[in-house]
């Protein structure tokens, strides 16, 4: 399975002015560092607990179809919000595959395939006593799930919990930018952000 970033996030869960609100820093002089500590905090949150925060196109490629249900490998996955991402022109998971006989075929939702978003994690299956089609022997990368995740286009739709934990990630990397502390007793990460992602990983919240 190989994932894609189509569009990425158009904004991230928490801004620079709250974070530097947090930081209880005014200067200006390191904003850039800030900014990069958010995204990589964001980008260490979705990765954690395989949730994207903020609206993200995916692109997901397998060799064939499963035996079973299609996992989609991120979360909140969306069945509806029409143009949310500049230049993605779907909305609901779409599947294309390349045929036995080498032609790239789309299905179409809600007859050749359903969406169960709602479930953690969000999975494609096929209708009642039907099978997913056969591929193109060979081929890698035989079948595309093109599908956008995220809680919404704002921070503000984010969960609280997990905004934070995005503060007090950049605040940890922030006051120590060095891996290990000498002479001290610290960790990589604070263990209150260790208990709020573990809440939200696959089979915990929505």
């Amino acid at each position: 399975m190989n994932l894609k970033v189509l569009a990425q996030p158009a904004v991230e869960p928490v801004t620079l002015a709250d974070m530097k609100e947090f930081l209880r820093v005014d200067a200006t002089t390191e904003d850039a560092m800030i900014s990069a500590l958010i995204s990589a905090a964001r980008e260490h949150v979705e990765r954690f607990t395989r949730r994207t925060l903020i609206y993200t196109a995916y692109r997901m490629t397998i060799d064939l179809f499963p035996d079973g249900d299609i996992e989609l490998p991120r979360s909140v996955a969306i069945s509806a919000a029409a143009n949310t991402i500049t230049g993605i022109n779907y909305a609901t998971p779409r599947i294309r595959y390349w045929d036995t006989d080498g032609n790239q075929q789309t299905m179409v939702v809600d007859t050749d395939y359903e969406l169960l978003l709602d479930d953690n994690p969000p999975r494609i299956v096929t209708p009642a006593l039907e099978l997913w089609p056969l591929t193109y022997s060979g081929q890698r990368g035989a079948v595309e799930v093109d599908f956008i995740a995220g809680y919404g286009a704002a921070g503000n739709t984010v969960p609280p919990m997990l905004r934070h934990a995005i503060k007090m990630m950049v605040s940890h990397w922030y006051e120590h930018r060095e891996a290990v502390v000498t002479g001290t007793i610290a960790t990589e990460l604070p263990l209150a952000v260790d208990s709020i992602l573990r809440l939200y990983q696959d089979g915990g919240y929505n």
